[in-house]
């Protein structure tokens, strides 16, 4: 199996709903977003995916989230805009974009650089 890892970061708030402690509160963070897509075949060119192909499709899913209140952007205007739920999203945005004989393997959102999510799919 070859797995690919490309990086993407964004900005944004959000408030997270029920929560006890502070987190209820806006507040911001940088988001660091790591996808794994993986292939046991190649293509013609000898490549799982061309990897800014696959960074550029990783860009497009988060650039609407860039600099904005999370909790106002579907699908977070009625979804809970915890890490767990970003990486949810990111993975089946990802999934639809990809070649037949590409998987995602997980997606990894780092809130911090002390806290991350990976989400391996279902």
């Amino acid at each position: 199996m070859f797995k690919l890892v490309v990086k993407a970061e964004f900005s944004s708030a959000h408030h997270l709903v029920d929560y006890p402690g502070d987190c209820k509160r806006v507040h911001g963070h940088n988001w660091k977003i790591y996808a794994t897509v993986g292939s046991k075949s190649l293509n013609d060119q000898g490549m799982v995916i061309d990897l800014l192909d696959l960074e550029s499709i990783l860009k497009e899913i988060v650039a609407p989230l860039d600099h904005r209140l999370l909790n106002e952007v579907p699908p977070f205007d009625g979804l809970n805009p915890t890490s767990e739920n970003i990486a949810r999203y990111v993975y089946d945005s990802i999934a639809d974009k990809m070649p037949p004989h590409v998987i995602v393997d997980n997606i990894k959102v780092f809130e911090t650089d002390d806290y991350a999510v990976i989400y391996t799919g279902p």
